[in-house]
């Protein structure tokens, strides 16, 4: 897997009714916890993603996808350049 191009990164984000798609890289950053009105279907192109999801940190790692459920109250470390790709799924 590999970071996402640069076009993909300029473009940050898709649209859609049902679902948006973001796409970004982070490198040295954390996230205070937060929740969000979607579910987040979270795919790391490379890199680790540490996710914390119930009091509990779990590192998602390239190649692997973990979801994010609408409303859970959730935080995101990024050690090393890290790159996701993310399907913010609506409730229709």
């Amino acid at each position: 897997m590999a970071h996402i191009p640069a076009p993909l990164l300029a473009l940050a984000k898709l649209r859609a009714e049902t679902c948006d798609v973001t796409f970004g890289t982070r490198e040295h950053q954390q996230t205070p916890p937060h929740s969000h009105p979607t579910t987040n279907h979270v795919l790391v192109s490379e890199g680790t993603l540490y996710l914390t999801l119930d009091g509990v940190e779990t590192p998602v790692r390239a190649g692997d996808w973990c979801t994010i459920p609408a409303g859970a109250e959730h935080a995101e470390r990024f050690e090393e350049a890290t790159s996701v790709v993310v399907f913010w799924v609506k409730q229709v």
